[in-house]
């Protein structure tokens, strides 16, 4: 998944000795773990609250994984990195000896020290994720290494997930494919006194036996509701006339999707379906104006405007999207003081979210990705259609 000559130039661009990798997201992207943190998973879910987990890149060297014992079997399995090392004590209990002739160490920060020592990694500079390397492992290695600067590189990690290879690009059009097909099969769930636990299981169990897993998924029924972002599926019966809106993400072999639609059950509201052909139309604007080199801001400036020349002047957002990749959200978002630009091999999640007390939610979001012979949409297959349940 990492593009190794792509980070090297990065790193030599950022004068960096070495680069180490300690976010679960992080430690998947650049060790090729099946792993993704908002999916739950039982395996790393479980090493992250018992201890944590690095890649320690280096130019000219074979890249070093450090993990605890009781991931040994997982990493052997799935991580690419020949150097594989390990601390503390095995679970269940491993009776072997240490691999390849290393001795016991049973602290993480005792064995990150050991690597870096080993590989000459006492002076310079050396980058870390700013936002997840622990404060005690910052003090304790700056203690011991005293010459040795830590530059906070979570941009640059972010500017290297931006930029997919046709493996991740697949992974994030296989998501995309499984959460239309969950959306499909939750839209035949929808009738008259279906509850909203009912009809998202419908989209979570149609996700699962596709060979995905679903993740960051919503689905109101109802204006109060719709129009509640941080509302749950509860069991609220929809009933006829009430607008819907899916907000769904699904999983593929780690990469991830975002989708949304919206509709109704039975009878459309005019003012409803008036404000949908805004909402799509902003969006298909926003997607025409993707290009690479092109400001994200000026993608994001033109979605806005054109709703607010539409009819709602006060419609004002903090983004109209989002990279799609090892995160349900990432870098970059679709902002309007984004100093990112458009880029061939990005996955971007593009949405025009409008919520009304009176109209309730409203959506529209597809996957793009930005390719050698334009923008592809990665949801193409699913109706952009306001759509009419029941």
């Amino acid at each position: 998944m990492i593009n190794l000559d792509r980070t090297w130039r990065m790193m030599e661009e950022n004068r960096l000795e070495a680069l180490i990798a300690s976010s679960p997201q992080n430690v998947f992207y650049t060790g090729g773990f099946l792993y993704h943190g908002a999916a739950g998973n039982r395996i790393f879910f479980l090493l992250r609250n018992i201890g944590p987990a690095f890649t320690i890149l280096q130019k000219g060297r074979e890249p070093v994984l450090l993990l605890p014992n009781s991931g040994k079997a997982t990493a052997e399995r799935y991580c690419f990195f020949k150097d594989q090392r390990f601390y503390g004590i095995s679970f269940p209990p491993d009776l072997r000896s240490p691999s390849q002739g290393q001795k016991a160490t049973f602290s993480a920060l005792q064995a990150l020290k050991e690597i870096l020592t080993k590989l000459g990694v006492t002076s310079g500079r050396m980058g870390v994720e700013g936002l997840d390397l622990p404060v005690n492992f910052y003090l304790g290695l700056r203690e011991f290494f005293p010459k040795l600067e830590m530059v906070d590189s979570q941009d640059l990690f972010s500017r290297l997930r931006a930029i997919k290879g046709q493996d991740e690009v697949d992974r994030v059009r296989q998501a995309t494919l499984l959460a239309a097909k969950g959306l499909e099969k939750a839209y035949s769930a929808i009738r008259e006194g279906a509850s909203e636990r009912e009809i998202l299981n419908a989209y979570k169990e149609e996700v699962t036996h596709q060979g995905g897993m679903w993740c960051n998924t919503k689905f109101c029924a109802g204006r109060v509701n719709g129009a509640t972002i941080s509302h749950q599926p509860s069991d609220y019966r929809i009933l006829p006339g009430d607008p819907a809106i899916f907000d769904v993400g699904a999983i593929y072999e780690g990469y991830t999707t975002d989708l949304a639609r919206v509709g109704y059950l039975g009878k459309v509201e005019e003012e409803g379906a008036k404000l949908y052909r805004v909402l799509r139309s902003a969006q298909e604007k926003a997607i025409a104006a993707m290009r690479p080199g092109v400001a994200i801001s000026e993608v994001f400036n033109v979605a806005q405007n054109h709703v607010r020349e539409s009819g709602y002047p006060k419609y004002t957002r903090t983004n109209i999207g989002h990279g799609v990749g090892v995160d349900f959200e990432e870098e970059p978002f679709i902002a309007p003081e984004s100093d990112w630009k458009i880029e061939k091999g990005m996955t971007l999640a593009v949405e025009i979210p409008f919520y009304s007390a009176e109209l309730g939610g409203f959506n529209i979001e597809d996957v793009v990705f930005i390719g050698e012979r334009g923008v592809e949409v990665f949801s193409s297959s699913l109706s952009k259609e306001l759509q009419i349940f029941g």
